[in-house]
């Protein structure tokens, strides 16, 4: 395990709280050198494949770099923070929170995008009530402090959405000095993947498979730069259709729901913290 340095970290999630934020703020910093898939999961979901299958995601041939590996399902599995203990006691870790009851429903339209419920079959109600991980996703603090279990606390960076929205160029710094890395003065302004449902589901497949393509290859920066050019971002704007546009919101009923279930974790998370969260709903 020749590759192992100290220079390497993890964003660990959470899922549907700015991992796409985070991995492209991480590939604009020239002493930053992500892994070739954009979601490795090999703490979580590919264990089995052995630390040499992992190290194959990495480019190591810079010796000067910082190594990363962005991946939400971390956050959320048993085993994670002991098999990455294991394998790189100096693992640095970044975190990333939002609203709970905000990222349920997000979640929510993300499975709806993803064709694995109908808007028709299920509102969010009925969501919460099929997928048990809409609710434990949220549960931050008894996540978290799996982790702490593991790592020092001085180890691991929390961040908020929620703050990232108010000044995303502040909090990329934050992250940047955290790694041990100088500041920048600009970043790009990059939205967070919004989930969409396509006009025409050939041409938003193609270009979706594309992009997969590309990443699997190690071809990352390819993708960002070719979604920005002016022909393929107007093509993907025409071609998409918001899915907060079109599922019902949260009814008040479930969001009172939400708000009793969640208040008690995050009570506990700010215990852990030292601080209080910046959901308003909360306080």
């Amino acid at each position: 395990m020749a590759f192992v340095c100290e220079g390497m970290f993890l964003g660990i999630g959470g899922q549907k709280c700015a991992s796409t934020w985070l991995y492209n703020i991480l590939m604009q910093h020239p002493s930053i050198r992500l892994s070739r898939r954009k979601e490795v999961d090999f703490f979580s979901y590919y264990f089995d494949k052995g630390y040499e299958w992992y190290e194959s995601n990495f480019d190591n041939s810079d010796a000067t770099s910082l190594y990363g590996d962005v991946s939400p399902s971390y956050l959320i599995h048993p085993n994670a923070p002991s098999r990455a203990f294991n394998y790189n006691s100096d693992f640095k870790i970044i975190l990333i929170l939002r609203d709970p009851i905000d990222r349920a429903y997000s979640n929510h339209l993300h499975e709806i995008k993803k064709g694995h419920i109908s808007i028709e079959k299920y509102d969010f109600t009925e969501g919460v009530k099929n997928n048990p991980l809409y609710l434990d996703q949220g549960r931050y603090g008894k996540h978290l402090e799996r982790w702490l279990d593991v790592f020092p606390r001085e180890q691991i960076l929390v961040l908020f959405q929620e703050e990232i929205e108010e000044n995303s160029l502040v909090i990329a710094n934050q992250v940047f000095s955290f790694l041990g890395l100088t500041a920048v003065n600009s970043i790009s302004n990059i939205r967070s993947n919004e989930s969409v449902l396509y006009r025409n589901k050939f041409i938003g497949s193609s270009l979706w498979r594309v992009g997969f393509l590309l990443r699997r290859r190690g071809l990352g920066s390819i993708v960002e730069f070719l979604k920005n050019t002016s022909m393929v971002r107007q093509l993907r704007h025409r071609n998409r259709i918001p899915v907060r546009s079109v599922a019902a919101p949260i009814s008040q009923e479930t969001e009172s729901f939400l708000f009793q279930f969640f208040l008690d974790d995050v009570r506990f998370l700010e215990e852990l913290l030292g601080r209080p969260v910046p959901w308003k709903r909360f306080h």
